[in-house]
């Protein structure tokens, strides 16, 4: 009766008058969310914390762009200890998600826009006797949870086996399909583990820890030789290189797919933001980086929002999941512009020279955010025609809704003395900010430490009690380890630094980065050790995220990238080897790309694509300036372990100048599972390619290289120009720590760009015989 009622509701809300027009297009949202699982059905630990939080959060932020609360259904268990202002139309049973489904179908029209949200747990099932045209490229269907999901089932006369209460993925494609085929545009957002084929961890959680949001299949009771069978069926020979791609062929034009990790991958859950602060809660990670860059408002397009998602995963390392999109993702969001300028927040005084400001966190707002306020009249409610500023005022404080604030100076403008008593205040953002610290929590020492881990603990100590003005890095210690960007955590004769959802491991291949302890022959240089790592990882997340404010800047606007992957021929099985990549890498060419090489093009990849590369696979990029000013590039390879290194071009020139119609430049980089020197498995995971641009001058005597941000040494050439300039200052800024005043204004030279391309590194499979 429930479901019933539900949907006489929604039928109520989409009848309403001021829907009337059928030529009106609308913007309809189905927000599902699934937090309170049955451990009697899965298994202990099952409950998310995240979901009925990542829904109350979607609610605010497609408010904030115009959509309707009587457009919206919502399925979520435990709304109501959200905050939010708004009762749940449901709760995400599999009966009542197809019976949304089914409502949606029915009363969508040509012109609408409408957003299929799910957040929750995801797992796999083994495909089981479907027929030829379902079978997906890794044997299996991706699932997602409802609240009732059961066990595995066998097959039972048309049913096919699988697991009880499930929402497979082809139901999904099936009704963004029947939509599209109506003319409706499909944005699908999908907040779950192997949600790229479309799907969170089921082991015990803590509240306020980083978790993975998947439930394993032995969990569903899916047997293990029909998981051997699906893995059976797929092919695990070294082939073609392949960009991840979502496995639901979803077609073009008219739908947009945001997903939180490819297939095979586990998206993650836990308290956000990122800070110390008592206003946090769990969210998912995509889900808080999708609404967060809504309310901040500025983002054009899904390819703008999809942009601020990969920018927001640079704190999670190696080990992060790799966000999917697809689709039309230059379509504007929503039909809307993103304007920045439409957003202004209202501003409460507190004294002559600071505010509070009604945005915070969830809007975008970072440390050291800059605002334009605005004195409104009262009685025009225009801007007022005497107190015209400009007052600027730089953020102090950021809570989840709202920042103190003080007054500042701003580019050219010296900071006011005082604020106008008279009018009323709104305030813009101007700058969000760029928070280049790291923090670090150290979590409980060993009961039983050895003596080694006593030194380390004596050494972390001393680091806690510096002044953090005596590190070479920007680093922070807080007391709230669930706060911290980095956790160490001091175990098995070892350092081990931690970020979001990595866990200890001796695999070589998948260790977080860590140090031993018996290396060091005194608790000082142990000391130093733990400060330089620390270093490391900063600069690599600095550098990220000045890069990301680059993204497709002026200096990249004239230059034409294409890419491509070439893989070399794995060499016959040897019974000496190993490993299946125990086998040295070459260069096959020294001058050009190989004419085996495979595009990027040819491999469905984009600039947002995460390539999956393995062993001796070797990546270039062909750069060529179609513009009329000289271009300077520098390419900056970041591995799994945050190392920096500058990467070479192909052939004899090293200049990093690229002159207008110059025959193209061509950058390498040689991928390595294997360390051939060491005898050992190398690390894996995320890496990226960075190319940092500037145009430049005809006349311009000497290129500018910013190889300064790869070297291990913190020292700086005062006397580099490229130091010197804007761009200098805030990559400068990223890898050394030091960070700008407000009164310099955005350290972005109007004449710099970036690219970034990134990949995840693993290991060749074992050949099948």
């Amino acid at each position: 009766m429930r479901v019933i009622l539900a949907l006489v509701s929604l039928i109520a809300g989409l009848a309403a008058p001021a829907f009337a027009q059928q030529d009106e297009p609308r913007r309809i949202a189905l927000l599902i969310g699934a937090s309170g699982y049955d451990e009697s059905r899965i298994g202990e630990g099952v409950a998310l914390y995240g979901p009925k939080n990542d829904v109350a959060l979607m609610i605010r932020a497609l408010r904030a762009y115009g959509v309707e609360d009587g457009n919206m259904y919502v399925l979520a268990d435990g709304l109501e200890e959200t905050g939010i202002d708004r009762e749940a139309d449901g709760v995400a049973t599999l009966g009542e998600i197809r019976a949304a489904f089914a409502r949606l179908d029915q009363n969508a029209r040509p012109g609408d826009e409408v957003l299929i949200y799910m957040s929750g747990h995801g797992s796999r099932q083994p495909q089981v006797g479907v027929s030829a045209d379902r079978v997906e490229a890794d044997g299996f269907d991706e699932i997602f949870l409802p609240l009732d999901i059961g066990a595995w089932e066998g097959a039972q006369g048309d049913r096919q086996a699988g697991v009880q209460n499930a929402l497979v993925d082809d139901e999904v494609g099936e009704l963004i399909e029947s939509l599209r085929a109506r003319g409706v545009f499909v944005w699908l957002v999908v907040d779950t583990c192997h949600s790229g084929t479309s799907d969170r961890s089921a082991a015990p959680a803590v509240p306020g820890e980083f978790r993975t949001r998947e439930v394993d299949m032995s969990a569903l009771g899916v047997p293990v030789d029909a998981v051997l069978e699906a893995e059976a069926s797929v092919s695990r020979t070294r082939g073609a290189p392949q960009a991840a791609q979502p496995s639901m062929e979803l077609g073009e034009g008219g739908f947009v797919a945001f997903f939180a990790a490819h297939s095979g991958q586990l998206a993650l859950e836990g308290m956000l933001p990122r800070a110390s602060s008592a206003e946090r809660r769990n969210y998912g990670v995509m889900t808080y980086q999708i609404a967060t860059s809504l309310l901040a408002g500025g983002v054009s397009s899904y390819r703008d929002l999809a942009y601020r998602v990969l920018n927001g995963y640079d704190d999670w390392g190696a080990r992060a999941p790799a966000p999917l999109f697809s689709g039309e993702l230059d379509r504007p969001i929503f039909g809307t512009s993103g304007d920045p300028a439409d957003i202004a927040w209202p501003v409460a005084r507190q004294s002559r020279s600071t505010v509070e400001i009604a945005a915070g966190a969830l809007n975008g707002v970072g440390e050291g955010a800059i605002f334009e306020l605005t004195v409104l009249d009262p009685d025009t409610q225009e801007a007022h025609p005497v107190f015209t500023g400009p007052y600027f005022v730089e953020a102090t404080g950021v809570g989840e809704t709202r920042t103190e604030a003080r007054l500042t100076g701003y580019g050219e403008h010296e900071a006011e003395s005082r604020l106008p008593s008279y009018g009323f205040l709104t305030a813009r953002m101007v700058d969000p900010g760029v928070r280049f610290s790291l923090s670090i929590g150290v979590e409980p020492y060993p009961r039983r430490p050895s003596a080694e881990e006593r030194e380390a603990m004596a050494a972390l100590e001393t680091l806690r009690a510096a002044d953090p003005a005596s590190f070479t890095a920007p680093l922070s210690f807080y007391d709230d380890v669930t706060a911290a960007d980095v956790r160490i955590t001091v175990r098995d004769g070892a350092v081990w630094f931690l970020r979001g959802g990595e866990t200890v491991t001796r695999n070589p291949r998948t260790a977080p980065a860590h140090l031993e302890i018996a290396d060091y022959a005194s608790r000082d240089a142990l000391e130093a050790a733990i400060e330089r790592e620390l270093g490391k990882i900063a600069r690599v997340r600095n550098l990220l995220r000045a890069a990301q404010a680059l993204v497709n800047g002026p200096g990249v606007e004239d230059l034409q990238v294409r890419g491509y992957v070439w893989r070399p021929s794995a060499p016959a099985p040897d019974p000496s080897r190993d490993a299946p990549d125990d086998w040295p890498c070459t260069l096959p060419d020294t001058e050009r790309v190989p004419a085996n090489a495979t595009s990027l093009r040819q491999m469905g990849a984009d600039d947002l694509a995460v390539l999956e590369l393995s062993h001796c696979d070797i990546v270039y990029l062909e750069v060529f300036n179609a513009g009329e000013h000289p271009v300077d590039v520098t390419p900056l390879y970041l591995d799994s372990l945050a190392g920096v290194y500058r990467m070479p071009f192909l052939g004899a020139e090293t200049s990093t100048r690229i002159e207008p119609g110059a025959p193209p430049r061509v950058v390498w980089a040689g991928l390595r599972t294997w360390d051939w020197d060491a005898d050992e498995p190398s690390s894996t995971g995320l890496e990226r390619l960075v190319l940092l641009a500037i145009e430049r001058d005809e006349d311009a005597a000497l290129p500018w290289d910013f190889a300064f941000l790869a070297q291990d040494s913190l020292q700086r050439d005062a006397g580099d120009p490229a130091q010197a300039s804007a761009l200098g200052a805030l990559m400068s800024g990223a890898s050394f720590g030091q960070t700008r005043g407000a009164q310099t204004g955005p350290a972005l030279d109007a004449r710099a760009g970036a690219l970034i391309y990134q990949w995840r590194l693993i290991p060749p499979a074992e050949p099948q015989g």
